[in-house]
């Protein structure tokens, strides 16, 4: 991980920014695990943010919301941005990350990431570099991805926790039918759909169906194109 760090280093400079963060979308306070997280930013900013923890980020929410890369100059045409991420930005700006420019890392079943280049205040945006931005981006953190895994040669995809028949009956909660109707589209009992909810829930160790159907498409256990038809 040091290595990598200071290869992004280089190449940042390089590409005319200041800062970097790859970074998995958690709080400071999460342990880091298989988390990403992967920074220069000043470190007075980095614990400004440890402090103030609940400092709602507008570039995460954009993040999340894009699938390519965006300059946050245009993150008001992204965003109906609250007040409070206004002042997020003006402060972040404060504390030397004036302009960037962030590039979306979604991986199915795991937290939304991204990595993200920043300029000072006083420093002009390089243009010119955007399109090599976006590519270090998408390498940078996958590489970031991988030894956090202690997998650094492969691809890594986490097993599904759900068996077909739990996945089956599932998808059927998600599109709105009750334990007696996926029971005769299965020719089951409704006792035995209810089980196999009930463990389901147990594998993902939460304690309702909402939960539960949230875990699921944020893993894409299930599929919004699959719940929607």
């Amino acid at each position: 991980m040091a290595e990598l760090r200071s290869l992004i280093e280089a190449a940042v400079r390089e590409l005319g920014f200041d800062h970097f963060a790859i970074i998995h979308h958690v709080s400071f306070g999460t342990p880091e695990g298989e988390n990403v997280r992967l920074t220069n930013y000043p470190v007075e900013w980095v614990g400004h943010v440890r402090e103030q923890s609940k400092l709602p980020d507008p570039v995460v929410r954009a993040a999340e919301r894009m699938s390519s890369g965006f300059k946050w100059d245009q993150l008001e045409s992204l965003l109906d941005m609250t007040p409070a991420e206004i002042e997020y930005m003006a402060q972040a700006a404060r504390f030397g990350i004036a302009q960037g420019y962030t590039v979306p890392n979604h991986v199915p079943g795991e937290t939304f990431g991204s990595c993200n280049f920043a300029v000072g205040k006083d420093r002009p945006f390089p243009d010119s570099s955007v399109s090599a931005a976006q590519a270090l981006g998408s390498f940078a953190f996958e590489a970031a991805r991988r030894l956090v895994k202690k997998r650094p040669g492969e691809i890594y995809l986490r097993p599904s926790p759900l068996s077909d028949r739990q996945r089956e009956c599932l998808l059927f909660v998600a599109r709105g039918k009750s334990d007696s109707v996926i029971a005769q589209l299965l020719d089951i009992r409704p006792k035995t759909v209810n089980e196999h909810i009930e463990a389901a829930k147990r594998r993902y160790s939460v304690a309702t169906r909402s939960q539960l159907l949230v875990r699921a498409l944020f893993r894409s256990e299930i599929c919004f194109s699959e719940v929607i038809d």
